[in-house]
């Protein structure tokens, strides 16, 4: 399995995590000792547990809260031990405009598993974020 396979396994375990809420399968794809920095400002996860934590609070915090939540990988590619998915996710809630975010996903692979990841979001999208949370946040 090559590296793009690789990041592809654990975006579709990511994806059965957030179904069922069983995160062990998402930590299987992580190093013991990876990070992980959300690119949302917060401060980057370090180690599997952490990052497991992150991505659970992640997805409890906006995505559990909305009635749609639909992803969209664009593409993905790898050159040497890098991976980057560019993606862009939409929510949606009753009597809430949709939110959209775009980005990307980079992930550094070591001996099959993920070592780094890192989200890169787009500068229009964390104004958007911003601005929606400010009009809609505090009727999630």
């Amino acid at each position: 399995m090559d590296i793009e396979q690789r990041f592809q396994a654990y975006a579709s375990d990511f994806e059965l995590a957030y179904a069922d809420d069983d995160w062990s399968r998402v930590g299987a794809h992580f190093s013991p000792d990876a990070s992980y920095d959300a690119g949302d400002g917060s401060a980057p996860a370090f180690g599997r547990d952490a990052i497991l934590l992150k991505l659970k609070n992640a997805v409890d915090g906006l995505d559990r809260k909305m009635d749609k939540r639909d992803l969209r990988f664009h593409s993905v590619s790898s050159n040497a031990d890098v991976v980057t998915a560019n993606w862009t996710i939409r929510f949606s809630r009753q009597g809430m405009p949709t939110l959209e975010v775009s980005g990307s996903e980079v992930a550094r692979v070591a001996d099959s598993q993920i070592i780094e990841l890192k989200s890169v979001i787009k500068e229009e999208s964390l104004l958007t974020f911003a601005q929606w949370m400010d009009n809609h946040g505090d009727n999630l």
